[in-house]
């Protein structure tokens, strides 16, 4: 264990409740927030267990409302849909929740991918079953209560438009030399924006076999699921609301590597058993697939943004997180921009 990462996060622990630590170590080191596994004690549990610490990032605070964050995963735990969740920080900076170990050789994420609307055929099936595992998943969510929090991909794209613009005001407003990304940030801008009139297509694609709004996890990719036994769990709930039927599924056709024959079947069975969508909703999964990579697109423009700014403010490019490995600000918004671009090539219309 090592002495300066748990002299670092000391607080966090302590606030937690969490006691006797004899192992902490890094899980991820992703683009966004900061995850550590934790070995003690908690009052939860009456013997040594383990633990997940998530120290939430700066840049994905203002963009994420933390509090449904919070609403949806523990409605989704209840359900024994997600790990449990056994603190809170009254800031929502930080959450301890229960570790789920997976198989080192045979673990979810491997399944990652980046589909576009219409892959290429594959026959390949890398996890037997995990069609019917995904089905699974994706019909509990679904019956989970409709959050509080209604941002149907209408209003979606409206909020993100809306910052996007005013973004592009800001950087417009500062000398181009003024840091090394805000040429890099404003084309990608202007390839987005681009495409308006084709996002206008999947949004009324998207309208026309809408019935109801439901839980929407929507971002269902690999690295947000785990494996339990023969049943998925899934973390990560920063952008769960109440959305369209489509999300989840699309969000799990782009990023994950099925045979088409698994591909097929499980769209063919999410939507038969789907009362939220209409006769419409097959023809719709396409701009589904596009519309998450809009998004995406815009998720990484705005944290790349995020991360210029926090650049500016502090007069260097100094780490924008919570801990020395985490990249600084200048590296994170180039890595942001990396992702915006090749996000940029998955959206059909952009080919």
């Amino acid at each position: 264990m090592s002495d300066s990462l748990k002299q670092q996060l000391a607080g966090y622990l302590t606030q937690s409740g969490l006691s006797s630590v004899s192992v902490i170590a890094p899980l991820t080191q992703g683009l966004s927030n900061q995850n550590y596994y934790v070995r003690g004690l908690h009052g939860s549990k009456a013997e040594e267990s383990e633990w997940v610490l998530r120290v939430n990032s700066w840049a994905s605070s203002q963009i994420c409302d933390r509090d449904s964050e919070v609403d949806a995963w523990r409605s989704a735990s209840d359900a024994s849909l997600a790990p449990r969740m056994v603190y809170v920080s009254a800031d929502k900076q930080f959450y301890l929740s229960e570790f789920i170990a997976q198989e080192n050789d045979h673990s979810w994420n491997e399944l990652i991918s980046a589909n576009g609307a219409h892959p290429m055929t594959n026959t390949q099936e890398c996890w037997p079953g995990a069609e019917q595992q995904l089905l699974q998943l994706l019909n509990g969510l679904k019956q989970l209560p409709t959050p509080k929090n209604v941002i149907g991909v209408e209003k979606q794209w409206q909020i993100y438009n809306a910052r996007l613009i005013q973004m592009q005001q800001k950087l417009l407003s500062q000398p181009s030399d003024s840091h090394p990304s805000i040429a890099a940030w404003l084309q990608q801008f202007d390839n987005l924006f681009a495409q308006t009139g084709a996002i206008a297509v999947m949004l009324d694609s998207l309208d026309k076999c809408l019935v109801n709004l439901q839980f929407s996890h929507r971002d269902l990719n690999p690295y947000n699921i785990l494996v339990v036994q023969d049943k998925l769990n899934c973390i990560d709930f920063e952008y769960a609301c109440s959305s369209h039927p489509l999300c989840d599924l699309a969000s799990v056709i782009a990023s994950h590597s099925l045979s088409s024959k698994q591909r097929h079947w499980l769209i063919a069975n999410y939507i038969r058993q789907q009362r939220n969508l209409n006769r419409h909703a097959v023809h719709a999964v396409p701009a589904a697939v596009d519309l998450y990579w809009v998004f995406a697109v815009c998720w990484a423009l705005q944290m790349a943004f995020d991360n210029i700014a926090l650049t500016g403010n502090s007069g260097n490019s100094g780490s924008s997180g919570n801990n020395s490995q985490q990249l600084s600000s200048g590296e994170q918004a180039s890595n942001y921009l990396d992702c915006a671009s090749q996000y940029q090539q998955l959206i059909a219309s952009c080919s």
